[in-house]
């Protein structure tokens, strides 16, 4: 029997590893009532996993359960719950879960499908099954506080399985210790996620993985349905064990397999998994349990066995594959498969070197056919196991099992193979044990989950001795000799020593036992050596050594070679033996220390007590005792000695009886000792110590303490109160009369005072409250009561009750209380009422006050805090000073000094969160909250900039914030002039100073900037002063004579040496002089022109004055000169008069005339004005008319659309439109071009050239020298783009990353050269390939939104160009936007009606469908009108083509006539021959047509492709001897104007009359609403924007800010030639790359129009609209700016979203690159990308030669193989 199906794995240390192999089903936590042992149980949720603190110090046990988090302790008592669930949810809805975008949410509990710590960080990871299995980081002290959870996640974060009954496992583990912990996830199939991938825990985002980390699944993830059990790492590897489907095998079974991954390897290129089956036996192994499995089922029977796998041999067999796959085209030795490729990866095993971790051309994901089996090793066939965990120790494993019927087995698993089951524990009848049975640091205890119960792994600590250990059997445990106690061999300190700790599970093993004892008893009278025989004892250090114990006097034990010696204690020390009895039996033990080693009983016996027993004859009783008594006749004893000191000595009975006489016994005489002892407390006094000595006739001693004690009543007893509180037994009262005081009671001789005084309140503190109570309040004084009982319930402060702290009492004198809530504010008196009824009010008033917060001031600062605050308000000074605290947003602001009633001022500390915080009064455990407005913290001000760095002494402008200091030992406040300039004026100093280091700094409340750090100029210094000469230096007292227009020069010294010019101010009266040059010694300044005013005249004299700094100096008096006017001569009057009369004459001449052509200008304006609101009324009303009837035929068109639907191409046909244009038939519809025999061998090397081009050095190598080659030309370039995207479309993800690089590399390019100029043509590789991905990216947008409006405008067109004559032969038509193709001809024609008959195409035939044509259609166009109409819902694919059906006009019962556009009645008039028109054959409205098959067998079409380009109409018939063709007008007889005057609108007026021209408009207008519905929808944020666009533009804006570009303009030109000209130009020419229709050439002209206004509109550059201007771009002039700003919202909006990251992108690709796998023929593409490849073949074996990276990686190699392979080529192989 083969059994599978993995279910549960636990990971030991070295050398074993453990793993169940069964189905494990979590259990409801109910308590096994007879446990002894501690438990945590609940019955409202459902247990799910547990785990372990990593600090055994801690020992904390995490729980996670359906809806809840548990934190236990080591005891399993709940230290904190936290609810995670139910939470409104739905698996369909993406997070976060809101009603408006998920309706069909419900409430859903939250299982917990992950629970891990990470040991790195400390960090609990929780993940659950709500919001689509995403994670959050925890506190370990605290599981409630959530560290980390995505807020928005994407994708690539949800983590877990979003199915309570789906698996989930997971590790937290690193590389090496200096790389950032990881989490590996192996996760059962819920959604396309992968099964296994690697995620981030450290950088953002977080929990998320990057595309390439992760097990890539090309087939359907549900078919493979896996179930992972558990992951562990090992050495460098992780290895993931689970179940799956088999796919390769006929019968789809479920399989166990492990995988095995690198640890450092970020793209899987590792993975290999091998199965596992469970049939043969091993140094480093790892153990499993099987169950057997029903086929293709996931659940397990309870049929399990217990197997094991060598983990070498498991690596080996990994390792194998890996190399069969690399080198052996996964062959073995015998030709079979032995390694593949799984998962449906694109990918093939090759002939490669090895790589240990693979790389990004070896092939992956690996999978071994062969499974490495092993033999069951434990049967349990009818219970299934369910859980295990292991515990090692050397030379042996102990296995605990969890069964599905609630037991919990010991098993034994010895160093040689041997299995036993040495126990069984029930732990709850019928429940199961839970996957989770965890083992702590310790390996002391046993974590079982059904009711999470603790359980020791061995009660090896319940056995209490020697015997009891060895005997419970228990592998676990041993005895530790030397200390005493059975426990396990790593707890005994000298365990791994011979004979140290005795193994309970050896059967052979014996107890230390004492085997002799020589002698077995002694006299209790003698001292002597006994000899002790123990058996395997053990030998201790040199300075250790064991002792012997008799009972509890202790003897040196010196060590044997057959046990120990000891000398028995002295005879004093040994115990007496009850009475009547004599001998006495004690425990002899031998000891190391405390411990007990071994133990028997040793007799002492009396001889003396032997002769008294023997009362009258106690010779007798003596030598007849069984102890060997000696009776010393003499000395009238009994004894132990064999000999007497002198007479006489009877032994033993074994001797002869002598005669014996009684003896005397002597008495002794003791004292007794009296000894009073002294006692100091309250009220006493130090006592006397007395002492007695007596002597008494006793036997024994006897000793007494008697204590004295000596008390005074008054000491500490100051009131009646505290009197009455002394002891009773000291008899003190309260003595009356003048002076009251407490007094022993005889000693009183006034009256007693049995009651008390009032209350007296000396002092209340505070003197308020919070109206919320809670104030502590402080009451001291008086008589306030004997004992906190009296007062407990008496005191009221404003009427309102306090509650009494008793513990804080003290009798009397104080009281403490609790205020309570008041209702509101009030004032009142503190009251205190004693029992008995006496009451004391105080004198101060207690104030119910309600704080409230107005404002603080500043309202922002720096995050490094130092701000001062004032924080105003009412009532802020409540309770005491000391417990006002004040926090900004929960930074502590410290107070500088006491508080006031209306403000507070404090200081900031340091936060480190920017951004507004709330202002929050703390008093004590109240709050009061700025609410108006909130305290800003700002980013920390930084000063970059510092000059100048001088100063005079008397006596700088700074780059910063705000307000700042600078501090000497002089300080200077700084004037904010800026939010980047500071201005600060530098202290004065002495002029002691000059000469010495200054130090000059800025203090900006917290922040420090030395001068010295921020000024390029070095360090600060001061100068000396400068000194200014008077203006006048002569004669000083005198005015300084000043000339208009001059300048006024002062002289000085030292003027320049600290100031600049700017910073020097002369006044001249309070006019200011400009000063325009500053030397050392001179200053030139130019005073205003005009006297200066406002001030005093001083007869046209100014003061002048020069401010440098804080220095001030004046100069002297300044007189203006002021000029007299010259007189001006009478004849110069007279002349100016009459020059001046003669010009005003000509003026009014000039005017009169100017009126006249005014007038006459502007009724020639009103002429044409009323001639152009004319036009426009026509114009207008027949663009109401033309559109009214054009929205008539769309809604028409849109309901037929409802049945039929637009007729989109599928991917694969549009793909090969996009992907080839211009190609007729798309390479990819080709065979492989090879032989049959060869056929084989080049696919194969296709498929090498295909895992090459995974190598992205390869591939940017590749392309990198094909573009150097001169013969590459741009459409080579086009072509081999378009192959590598079919070649890589299975790898979209590594496809953009290789996008990427190479658009960087074009970047670095024109970065250089003109970065304008990037991405406007198609020259390069990377701008196809950028063409080519939008297209992918963009197919399903243009699907599911801008391919509806798109259709409609090419419909509404069609509709439009064919209602107007259209010409057949030059292309020209009446209803057109291309001026180029317009008609410019009047043309009669009418609409007819035709009854129309198709034969065939399953068309009734007796069903004539009504369908309009125009009369001067020529036959092919009726043909082409007549299909439009009678296929509407049909695609052109699907159509009959025109050539292949005649029209048959039938007339009466049999006149059947077939029209064509040339026949024998065409008419002709010299060489011109005019098409056959329906007017020609006198067609009638309402004729009956039939369009029927053509019957000639010559014709040739291509009935289901489309033609690429345009059609191109018909010209002159160059095969009939010069006959031309026409239609509606010849092409010779309408004047075309040269290619250079075309575009001037006054030339084009000329031939084109003015009613030619409203064409254009009408068409124009008639269109617009179709127009302007496609550019929304294409220029719209108000739906998602395409995730690729959005991407693609943040890309563009990291290369522009990587290369400091920040021209707008230019970000702007590389959005709209990376999107609108790469793709929607693209698509609004062609509509066949995205619909099956086939436009016609005058389709075709109007949509060019379009489009070019839409590329207008995406332009920056201001269209300069002129008389010469183009027609096409003067028709959208007033729409192109509205279409602008469309774009610039455009792009603004997709900026200003959420970043699109890689790992959603890449997500998306991946979708894409499931969703059309297999849609491209890519070995076709592979083989034209080989024919590059031998064209310059030379060239890239050079490039890669070249590169030592590549030599490395073998690529030249490789290449040659393939070369080989494809070509047969010969290489240096």
């Amino acid at each position: 029997m083969v059994r599978r199906g993995l279910s549960v794995l636990v990971a030991v240390p070295a050398p074993v590893l453990l793993l169940l192999l069964a189905a494990g089903w979590p259990s409801y936590g109910l308590a096994w009532a007879s446990s002894p042992y501690p438990t945590f149980t609940r019955n409202d949720t459902l247990f799910e996993h547990m785990t372990l603190h990593p600090d055994p110090a801690v020992g904390r046990v995490y729980v996670g359960a359906q809806d809840r988090l548990f934190q236990l302790d080591r005891h399993l008592t709940a230290e904190l719950q936290f609810d995670t669930g139910p939470v409104t949810d739905s698996r369909e809805c993406l997070p976060p879960v809101t009603e408006g975008n998920c309706p069909q949410a419900r409430p859903t509990s939250n299982h917990n499908k992950l629970l891990l710590v990470d040991p790195y960080s400390m960090e609990l990871i929780t993940c659950g099954s709500v919001n689509q299995g995403i994670c959050q980081k925890r506190s370990l002290d605290s599981v409630g506080t959530v560290l980390f959870s995505a807020e928005r996640p994407v994708d690539t974060q949800y983590v877990a399985a979003n199915h309570p009954n789906v698996s989930t496992v997971g590790l937290v583990v690193r590389s090496r210790p200096d790389r950032q912990p990881v989490l590996f996830v192996g996760r059962g199939y819920t959604s396309s996620h992968p099964p296994i991938s690697t995620r981030n825990l450290v950088q953002e985002p977080v929990f998320s993985y990057e595309e390439t980390a992760k097990l890539s699944v090309a087939g359907r993830l549900s078919e493979y349905d896996h179930h992972f059990v558990a992951s562990f790492a090992q050495r460098q590897h992780v290895y993931f064990l689970f179940y799956r489907r088999d796919l390769k095998s006929q019968s789809r079974e479920y399989r166990t397999y492990v995988s095995r991954v690198c640890l450092d390897d970020q793209a899987y290129y590792s993975y290999v998994e091998v199965p596992l089956a469970c049939r043969s036996a091993a140094a480093e192994v790892l153990l499993g349990v099987f169950s057997t499995h029903q086929t293709s089922s996931t659940r397990p029977s309870e049929d399990s066995a217990l197997c094991m796998f060598n983990l070498d041999d498991l690596d080996q067999r990994i390792n194998s594959t890996r190399d069969l796959c690399y080198t052996q085209f996964g062959r073995a030795e015998g030709g079979g498969e032995a390694a593949y490729i799984e998962y449906e990866v694109k990918s093939n095993c090759n002939t490669l070197d090895a790589y240990p971790c693979g790389s990004d051309h070896t092939p992956s994901p690996m999978a071994s056919r062969v499974a490495v089996e092993a033999e069951p090793i434990l049967d349990s066939p009818s219970t299934r196991l369910t859980a295990v965990a292991v515990s090692v120790r050397a030379g042996h494993t102990i296995a605990f099992l969890g069964d599905s019927k609630g037991n919990l087995r010991k098993v034994f698993l010895g160093p040689n193979g041997e299995v036993e089951e040495y126990a069984i524990v029930s732990i709850q009848a019928n429940a199961a044990i839970s996957s989770d049975l965890l083992l702590d640091q310790s390996e002391e205890h046993l974590f079982i989950m059904t009711s999470t119960m603790v359980q020791p792994v061995a009660e090896c600590h319940e056995h209490l001795d020697c015997q009891a250990c060895l005997s419970a059997h228990d592998p676990y445990c041993g005895w530790c000799v030397l200390e005493g106690r059975c426990g396990q061999q790593a707890q005994c300190s000298r365990g791994a020593q011979a004979g140290q700790w005795l193994w309970s599970f050896d059967m052979e093993q014996k107890c230390l036992t004492i085997q002799s004892l020589s002698p077995s008893n002694i006299s209790r009278q003698e001292k002597r050596s006994i000899s002790l025989s123990v058996l395997g004892l053990a030998v201790l250090e040199e300075d250790k050594s064991y002792s012997c114990f008799f009972h509890d006097s202790e003897s040196p034990a010196t060590v044997t070679d057959m046990g120990v010696t000891c000398l028995s204690p002295d005879p004093h020390r040994v115990l007496t033996g009850p009475p009547g009895q004599d001998f006495v039996t004690v425990t002899l033990s031998l000891r190391f220390g405390n411990v007990v080693v071994t133990a028997t009983e040793f007799t002492f016996y009396d001889c003396t007590a032997a002769k008294q027993l023997s009362g009258s004859v106690p010779c007798r009783g003596c030598v007849l005792s069984r102890w060997g008594c000696n009776w010393c006749v003499h000395q009238h004893t009994c004894t132990h000695k064999p000999a007497c000191d002198e007479g006489v000595i009877i032994y033993n009975e074994h001797v002869s009886h002598t005669h014996c006489d009684n003896g005397q016994l002597a008495r002794d005489r003791k004292h007794v000792a009296l000894e009073v002892k002294t006692e100091e407390k309250r009220g006493m006094l130090p006592t006397l110590a007395i002492s007695h000595a007596t002597s008494h006739s006793l036997y024994n001693s006897l000793f007494l303490s008697l204590p004295v004690t000596l008390y005074n009543c008054s000491v500490g007893r100051s009131d009646c109160s505290q009197c009455h509180t002394a002891d009773q037994k000291y008899g003190c009262v309260w003595c009356g009369g003048d002076q009251s005081t407490c007094l022993y009671g005889d000693s009183c001789s006034e009256p007693l005072e049995q009651t008390c005084p009032a209350p007296v309140i000396h002092a209340i503190e505070p003197l308020s409250g919070l109206v919320e109570g809670g104030t502590v309040l402080t009451i001291s004084g008086s008589n306030l009561g004997q004992r906190s009982e009296d007062i407990l319930h008496s005191v009221t402060v404003a009427g309102v009750s306090c509650s009494v702290i008793p513990h804080l009492y003290e009798v009397s004198s104080r009281i403490v209380c609790k205020t309570k809530a008041s209702g509101g504010e009030k004032t009142g008196q503190v009251s205190v009422e004693v029992s008995g009824g006496e009451f004391g009010l105080s004198s101060q008033r207690f104030s119910y006050q309600d704080p409230f917060v107005m404002e603080v001031s500043p309202q922002r600062g720096p995050k490094a805090g130092g701000t001062s605050l004032t924080i105003t308000g009412r009532n802020l000074l409540t309770g005491r000073p000391s417990d006002i605290t004040v926090t900004v947003g929960g930074v502590q602001c410290v107070i500088l000094s006491e508080a006031q009633d209306d403000s507070v001022v404090c200081v900031t500390g340091s936060s480190n969160r920017t951004g507004d915080h709330r202002v929050t009064l703390h008093y004590g455990n109240s709050q009061r909250h700025l609410h108006e407005s909130a305290y800003s913290f700002t980013p920390n001000p930084n000063i970059t900039q510092a000059a100048p760095a001088k100063s005079f002494l008397r006596c700088v402008c700074v780059t910063s914030y705000r307000s700042i200091d600078v501090s000497l030992e002089y300080m200077e406040r700084c004037e904010v002039n800026s939010s980047s300039l500071i201005l600060c004026r530098s202290p004065a100093l002495e002029p002691s100073v000059w000469g010495s280091q200054v130090d000059v700094a800025f203090l900006l409340d917290n922040l420090r900037f030395p001068f010295g750090a921020i000024s390029p100029q070095g360090a600060f210094s001061y100068e000396p002063n400068p000194v200014l000469h008077p203006l006048n230096q002569q004669e000083p007292l005198k005015p300084y004579r000043y000339n208009p227009g001059s300048f006024i020069q002062l002289e000085g010294e030292n003027l320049d040496l600290a100031i600049s010019k700017e910073e020097v101010v002369v006044l001249v009266g309070e006019g200011v002089c400009a000063v325009k040059t500053l030397t050392r010694n001179h200053l030139y300044c130019e005073p205003p022109p005009q006297q200066p005013f406002p001030g005093p005249p001083n007869g046209g004299r100014k003061h002048e004055g020069v401010h440098m700094g804080n220095l001030n100096f004046s100069l002297g008096m300044v007189q203006y000169d002021i000029l007299s006017l010259s007189t001006f001569p009478l004849e110069a009057q007279v002349g100016v008069g009459v020059g001046a009369s003669i010009l005003a004459l000509i003026v009014l001449i000039i005017v009169l005339i100017y009126r006249r052509k005014s007038k006459q200008a502007l009724r020639d304006y009103k002429k044409v004005q009323i001639q152009l609101e004319n036009l426009e009324t026509s114009v207008r009303d027949r663009c109401k008319k033309e559109f009214t009837d054009l929205m008539t035929e769309m809604m028409d068109m849109s309901s037929d659309l409802v049945g039929s639907g637009i007729p989109f191409l599928d991917y694969r046909r549009y793909a090969e439109r996009i992907f080839f244009p211009g190609h007729r038939e798309s390479p990819l519809r080709r065979d492989l071009d090879v032989q049959e025999s060869r056929r084989a061998t080049v696919e194969q090397g296709l498929v090498q050239l295909s895992n090459l081009l995974n190598s992205k050095l390869f591939l940017t190598k590749f392309i990198h020298t094909l573009e150097s080659q001169r013969t590459f030309s741009p459409r080579d370039r086009a072509y081999v783009a378009s192959l590598l995207t079919v070649a890589l479309h299975g790898k979209l993800e590594y496809f953009t990353d290789i996008l990427k690089t190479l658009l960087n590399d074009l970047v670095e390019q024109y970065v250089v050269k003109n970065p304008k100029l990037m991405l406007r043509r198609t020259e390069t590789v990377v701008e196809k390939l950028l063409t080519n991905w939008m297209s992918i990216s963009l197919y399903a947008f243009l699907r599911d939104s801008a391919g509806e409006s798109l259709y409609m405008l090419f419909r509404a067109i069609k509709h439009q160009v064919d209602k107007g004559p259209v010409d057949a032969v030059t292309g020209k038509a009446k209803y057109t936007l291309n001026d180029n193709r317009l008609l410019r001809e009047d043309v009669e024609y009418k609409t007819l009606t035709l009854n129309v008959l198709m034969q065939g195409g399953g068309v009734n035939e007796t069903q004539p469908l009504p369908s309009k044509v125009l009369d001067i259609d020529t036959i092919t166009q009726v043909k082409e009108k007549l299909l439009d109409q009678v296929y509407k819902g049909t695609s052109f694919s699907h159509r009959p083509h025109t050539d292949s059906l005649d029209l048959e006009w039938r007339s009466g019962v049999a006149g059947h006539l077939i029209l064509s556009d040339e026949d024998l009645t065409s008419i002709v008039q010299g060489n011109w021959k005019r098409l056959n028109t329906l007017q020609h054959y006198k067609v009638a409205d309402g004729a009956t047509v039939a369009l029927v098959p053509r019957n000639s067998k010559h014709i040739h079409h291509d009935n289901h492709d489309y033609v690429a380009g345009e059609k191109t109409p018909m010209l002159e018939d160059a095969d009939e001897g010069g006959v031309r063709l026409w239609h509606l007008v010849k092409a010779g007889e309408e004047p075309e104007l040269p290619k250079h005057r075309r575009g001037s609108v006054r030339e084009r007026a000329k031939a084109i009359p003015e009613i030619y021209l409203t064409r254009l408009l009408s068409m124009k207008g008639t269109l617009q609403k179709f127009v302007d519905d496609l550019f929304t929808v294409i220029l719209s944020t108000s739906r998602p924007v395409p995730l690729a666009v959005k991407y693609f533009f943040d890309l563009l804006d990291d290369q522009a800010q990587h290369h400091a570009i920040t021209d707008p303009e230019t970000i702007h030109i590389w959005k709209t030639n990376s999107l609108p000209l790469r793709f929607w130009i693209n698509i609004v020419k062609n509509p066949q790359f995205i619909f099956d229709v086939q436009p016609s050439d005058h389709v075709d002209a109007v949509l060019t129009v379009i489009s070019q206004t839409f590329m207008d509109s995406c332009t920056t550059s201001e269209h300069k609209l002129g008389r010469d201007s183009p027609i096409n771009k003067l028709l959208y002039a007033r729409d192109i700016p509205r279409y602008k700003q469309m774009v610039e919202r455009y792009y603004a909006d997709i900026r200003q979203t959420i970043s699109a990251s890689d790992q959603e992108m890449n997500s998306s690709l991946a979708e894409l690159s499931r969703n059309y796998s297999g849609e491209l023929n890519y070995l076709v593409a592979l083989h034209e990308l080989y024919k590059y490849i031998n064209k310059y073949y030379d060239q890239i074996i050079g490039a890669l030669e070249e590169d030592s990276t590549a030599q490395k990686m073998q690529l030249g190699y490789r290449l040659q193989q393939i070369a080989a392979a494809v070509e047969n080529k010969v290489t240096d192989l």
